[in-house]
């Protein structure tokens, strides 16, 4: 692959990962200022005794969830990691995917830092 389709290939994919690490940091912080005021409109109803809400059972669905969350990007993860190892040399043949990815990942963790 010449050099001047690796440095545009990385460098469009260091764009679009700057506009998804960002898209991401904001979505992540509408999500918590949502589910922030959801959990103090509870508390506040509970405090007037409008409604009785089982904070021990709360936890514990909440708790089971993350687990769970957690543990499907684990999987996701590993399958993906198992499919370009089972993959490579159709990824190192193209050399694209390898440019963008090159691109993709620091303009990503820029994103996240500067949203």
């Amino acid at each position: 692959m010449p050099v001047e389709e690796f440095v545009i290939s990385a460098g469009g994919g260091f764009l679009f990962g700057t506009a998804a690490g960002f898209a991401i940091k904001k979505v992540m912080k509408i999500a918590a200022v949502v589910v922030g005021l959801f959990v103090a409109a509870l508390a506040y109803l509970s405090y007037k005794g409008l409604i009785d809400v089982k904070w021990v059972a709360m936890e514990n669905v909440t708790r089971s969830a993350l687990m769970n969350a957690s543990g499907q990007v684990v999987h996701a993860l590993n399958n993906t990691a198992t499919q370009f190892a089972a993959h490579s040399s159709v990824i190192s043949a193209s050399g694209l995917p390898i440019a963008a990815a090159v691109g993709f990942v620091p303009g990503l963790l820029t994103g996240i830092k500067k949203g």
